[in-house]
């Protein structure tokens, strides 16, 4: 029994590395976008759980030139756009996607009100 509890620890630990190294995102679809994300998500401790949507804002934003590419569009604030996203993280492991954010700067221009 004791060697039972220890193999399927083992098998445990291993599935949550190798959904980090193998599994790939799908960024087709928004929809198979967000099932990869959710899928992630689930085998993450919580700490990785924030840096990872972190990542995920990050690359989001990536594009931005300035504040009035966001101004108007809710699905830029509030929201994880899966569309956006997909494009860029499609054919990614989890450790790709956190290095495309690190690329990512998103630093972009605030227009002043006129």
């Amino acid at each position: 029994m004791k060697h039972l509890l220890i193999a399927l620890s083992i098998l445990m630990l291993s599935a949550c590395v190798s959904t980090k190294n193998d599994f790939r995102f799908d960024g087709s679809t928004p929809e198979s976008t967000q099932a990869g994300v959710t899928k992630v998500l689930k085998k993450l401790k919580p700490k990785d759980s924030m840096i990872f949507i972190g990542s995920l804002i990050a690359i989001q934003f990536s594009d931005v030139q300035s504040a009035e590419d966001v101004v108007g569009d809710p699905t830029m604030t509030n929201e994880i756009n899966y569309f956006i996203i997909g494009k860029k993280i499609d054919g990614l492991n989890y450790y790709e996607v956190l290095d495309l954010a690190k690329r990512s700067q998103n630093t972009f221009t605030i227009v002043e009100a006129q």
